[in-house]
């Protein structure tokens, strides 16, 4: 599939996402053109974490899907309750040990987006990141151990990764998005939780930055999907009052104002009462899944590394490795061991190195006019 759509691919395209603002509004669902795709919709939803958000709209339509789609839609939606359900009470069993504990901590992302939408259901969510000072991590580490989880064996320095049943849970000392340092004091944008005394949370308008600043990044390095964007709408219609002047004075230091005045106005465009359009913008978001595709991800890397690409995939930088092998922070001279280290974990301990796929994935690259519409788009909203 190109990114570029013709007009009877958008039109598609614009029937599917009619289908979401309807169950997000509550409001009746679009009439579908005959030969409505339900099959191809219903795959393209699951790649994107939206096909739960679709289920709800099946019995409301004119054309109603097929048995079988209907099933893989209804069992999807069903899942993602059970799943949601799992993954808050054991949560909520680790903020309850926090609190008793007088362990400052703040929950990111997901857990307070699934609240903001008009049903928690229809946010799905693969792991929950959590806020804590590094100081406490031997602490917390003993909590959720305390409460069944198992500690992954990729340990950083910066952050630790925990999992029980359908909960995958990362610690973060820091908030580490490279589009800018903004977030080096984020305990100074943060503010407690009613009812709590040691769980805090984002202000609205840094909240807003946040979820921004991750689209930004991912769309700088593979794509974004249609989910980050029903959450930008969905924080909209949360936050009628959020002070613009501020968030755009800070976009503009980290240089994504742009960004985000248009990705703003497809958000609104597609998700409230507006006629849907497609622009270009638009049109490479719906080429993506969830966070992106491959072939972008390669594209956008070979842009930046150019010949020097397997050169630091073998001798991995020092800014990649020294949050994975904490000495490295204390001793920069060790480098070349980290390497070894590395190279010998991954090709006896892990056994994660399949050279063949590597090469194989790498010559997955964006070509002729799909490279240059990238380029185009990235050089117009000023992403490098």
């Amino acid at each position: 599939m190109a990114i570029k759509l013709s007009q009877s691919q958008k039109q598609r395209y614009i029937s599917f996402i009619d289908l979401l603002a309807s169950v997000l509004n509550g409001t009746e669902p679009p009439k579908l053109p005959e030969g409505f795709d339900w099959e191809y919709f219903c795959r393209y939803a699951q790649r994107n974490s939206v096909a739960n958000i679709l289920a709800y709209s099946m019995d409301k339509v004119n054309l109603k899907p097929s048995d079988t789609v209907y099933k893989v839609l209804e069992n999807d939606r069903r899942y993602h309750i059970i799943k949601e359900t799992s993954q808050l009470v054991d949560i909520e069993k680790v903020i309850e040990r926090l609190e008793k504990a007088q362990i400052k901590n703040t929950l990111l992302k997901g857990y307070f987006m699934k609240q903001l939408y008009p049903q928690s259901d229809f946010r799905t969510m693969s792991d929950i990141d959590m806020l804590a000072h590094k100081k406490n991590f031997k602490k917390i580490d003993s909590i959720f151990k305390d409460l069944g989880f198992t500690k992954k064996e990729l340990i950083k320095s910066e952050e630790i990764h925990y999992v029980k049943g359908l909960l995958y849970c990362e610690v973060h000392s820091d908030i580490n998005e490279e589009l800018s340092n903004y977030y080096d004091n984020v305990w100074d944008n943060v503010e407690l939780r009613e009812g709590y005394s040691y769980s805090y949370r984002m202000k609205p308008e840094d909240f807003y930055i946040y979820i921004v600043y991750h689209a930004a990044k991912h769309f700088s390095l593979g794509g974004i999907g249609i989910r980050m964007v029903m959450d930008v709408y969905v924080c909209l219609q949360a936050y009628k009052n959020l002070d613009f002047e501020y968030i755009t004075s800070e976009l503009k230091k980290a240089g994504i104002a742009e960004f985000e005045t248009a990705f703003r106005a497809i958000a609104l465009n597609w998700f409230s009462d507006e006629k849907t359009v497609i622009n270009s913008f638009g049109e490479f978001i719906l080429y993506c899944s969830t966070f992106g595709a491959r072939e972008i991800y390669f594209y956008q890397d070979s842009k930046r590394t150019e010949r020097f690409y397997w050169l630091k995939q073998v001798f991995v930088p020092y800014n990649r490795l020294k949050h994975k092998y904490s000495y490295l922070e204390k001793a920069p001279v060790l480098l070349p061991f980290s390497w070894g280290q590395y190279w010998f974990t991954r090709l006896f301990v892990h056994r994660d190195l399949n050279l063949r796929e590597g090469f194989s994935d790498r010559k997955k690259n964006l070509e002729g006019e799909d490279a240059e519409f990238v380029t185009e788009l990235m050089n117009e909203l000023k992403i490098n």
